[in-house]
């Protein structure tokens, strides 16, 4: 990699920390462009190369996240390999485990650090969009029993906050231990879990 690649990598991950950083201590709303460089240890002028504002800088990095989602259901991800429903899950929660916990305090930030509240609603979309894809693409139908947009909603907004409660606890298991827990969790539902002594 050239020295200058790298020096620019190294600029946009002290200001991707000190966007999460300050976003926790203050809020989105609240933060100025001032804020983030100044914990970054750059000077403004830099921060504007690579971004017309803080909103800009949000977005970019949102749609980073975005981006990244999308692939892990192509290019020899889930969407090109999984061959069953079950294989589409346990390589879905394999993979989608495994990048969470990668870009975990930005994800925390957005969520619960009054960072974007659409950013949830964004990420939720895309998977229900891309899960559905693939089913439709192995021939799997959702049950007629209750209106599929209930399922949709159940079985995407369970992940995603089961999710949200692992990567927010101080010593979250592993992702490849989350993605078993995820597995077994989505075969039942809440009340399966209850058992007599």
């Amino acid at each position: 990699m050239h020295q200058n690649d790298l020096r620019v990598r190294k600029t946009r991950a002290k200001i991707k920390r000190a966007l999460i950083e300050t976003i926790n201590e203050k809020g989105f709303g609240n933060l100025t462009v001032s804020d983030i460089t100044e914990k970054a240890g750059i000077n403004r002028g830099t921060f504007y190369i690579d971004y017309k504002g803080k909103q800009d800088l949000l977005e970019q990095l949102e749609e980073a996240i975005y981006s990244d989602i999308v692939q892990l259901f192509h290019d020899n991800g889930t969407i090109s390999s999984a061959t069953s429903y079950e294989d589409l899950n346990r390589q879905f929660f394999q993979k989608f485990s495994a990048y969470i916990y990668g870009d975990r305090d930005f994800i925390l930030a957005m969520v619960l650090g009054n960072g974007d509240p659409m950013f949830y609603h964004k990420i939720k979309q895309i998977l229900t969009r891309e899960l559905l894809k693939r089913m439709e693409y192995l021939g799997i139908k959702m049950s007629d029993e209750i209106p599929h947009e209930y399922i949709e909603e159940y079985a995407i907004g369970s992940m995603l906050n089961l999710s949200i409660y692992w990567l927010e606890k101080d010593n979250p298991e592993p992702p490849n231990e989350f993605a078993k827990i995820m597995m077994r969790a989505r075969t039942k539902a809440p009340l399966a879990f209850a058992v007599k002594e």
